[in-house]
């Protein structure tokens, strides 16, 4: 146990830096999911080799595909193997995304004259202000985010201190139990851990482009939406809200008593836009719509209450992000422009198959960011 997290601690160390590879494969283990995506470095630009997905719900006990599992890591390094296998995906070249829920993501303020030899000692006792279980059940890494007079951490330091010079630090902190388990996943598929980032990083990488004003990134997932407001490309906010993809097939498997498959199956057909065969599935989405919508515009409002700056765009991601009439739903609820994602925009590919990674590219963000990570 104490040498797999000597191990990921030293992975860690590097969360936030830089590795340049040709070649880099994305893997982002999700609750319903695993999804894959294959890169390679040609002409100075990253080119899309392959990708894939492969649903988790059929290796749990109930076999049911979309549905959201949770799988030991015996069962999740055979259904990795699977999707390589099906993708011919050979590389050893990884990156694994660490799932956004197991972390806490927070800034803390120190005073100027802190020596950076000091650091280690003073954050964490600082973070575990911000921390609800022991030190020793986390894995703690951290950035100094440098000093800009237009920044909104810079501007939240001033307020605060009355004028004091102060340093901002972003700290991650993520459960060892699931670095541990999703480290005990690569070695079973016999895979190098030699790059390890947590989604909410990945799809800054991949989701974003080149905004000069914050902006708001939704990652509906199966079992939680990510909320994460973004400036000059650091996390200034960061929250998890218990409404996804899943209840919304719940919610029509049990208002129209079919069962979970068929549901999703309607969900996915059906989405916002009403039928005079499921008439009622837009009403019965919008209502867990409307809890995710409620908690983007307090996120949003509490940011720019605080920092005296406007939210300028909403990006929508994850598998849910997908749902058919969501951003034309989503538009009116909110002050600032609602745009869906568009990751695979960023790298090259085959004409052939532009329109097919436009339409599924919110799906993959995580997966594509985590190899772009080896090729910036």
């Amino acid at each position: 146990m104490d040498s797999i997290l000597a191990g990921i601690k030293k992975a860690l160390s590097g969360l936030f830096g830089k590795a340049v590879e040709d070649v880099a494969v994305g893997i982002d283990i999700g609750t319903s999911s695993i999804k894959v995506v294959a890169l390679r470095r040609e002409n100075g630009r990253a080119v899309l080799e392959t990708y894939g997905a492969l649903a988790l719900g059929q290796y749990g006990e109930n076999g049911i595909i979309g549905q959201v599992v949770n799988l030991d890591a015996e069962i999740l390094a055979k259904a990795l193997k699977d999707v390589l296998k099906e993708t011919n995906i050979t590389s050893t070249n990884v990156v694994l995304g660490i799932p956004s829920a197991s972390c806490i993501i927070f800034i803390i303020q120190l005073p100027a004259e802190v020596e950076e030899r000091d650091l280690p000692t003073v954050i964490p006792s600082e973070a575990k202000k911000f921390i609800p279980v022991p030190l020793s059940d986390v894995s703690l890494d951290w950035y100094v985010i440098p000093r800009r007079e237009d920044s909104g951490s810079e501007a939240r330091v001033l307020s605060e201190s009355g004028g004091e010079a102060k340093m901002s630090i972003l700290v991650v902190a993520t459960l060892n139990e699931t670095l541990v388990k999703y480290t005990q996943v690569l070695q079973k598929t016999q895979l190098p851990m030699e790059s390890l980032e947590i989604e909410a990083f990945s799809n800054i990488r991949s989701v974003m482009t080149r905004e000069l004003f914050p902006v708001l990134i939704v990652d509906i997932g199966a079992s939680k939406t990510k909320l994460t407001i973004v400036e000059h490309g650091i996390i200034e906010t960061f929250r998890l809200v218990n409404h996804a993809s899943q209840d919304m097939t719940l919610a029509i498997s049990h208002a129209l008593e079919m069962p979970f498959d068929k549901a999703e199956a309607v969900k996915k057909d059906n989405g916002l836009i009403a039928t005079p065969e499921h008439p009622r599935v837009p009403d019965l989405i919008k209502t867990h719509l409307a809890t995710i919508f409620q908690e983007v515009n307090a996120t949003m409002l509490a940011y720019e209450k605080r920092y005296n700056k406007n939210i300028g765009k909403i990006f929508f991601t994850g598998g849910g992000s997908m749902t058919r009439g969501l951003l034309e739903y989503a538009a009116p609820q909110f002050s600032a422009e609602v745009t869906l994602a568009d990751p695979f925009a960023k790298i090259e590919s085959p004409v052939f198959l532009k329109g097919v990674l436009k339409v599924t590219g919110p799906e993959f963000s995580t997966a594509l960011g985590l190899a772009m990570k080896k090729l910036s």
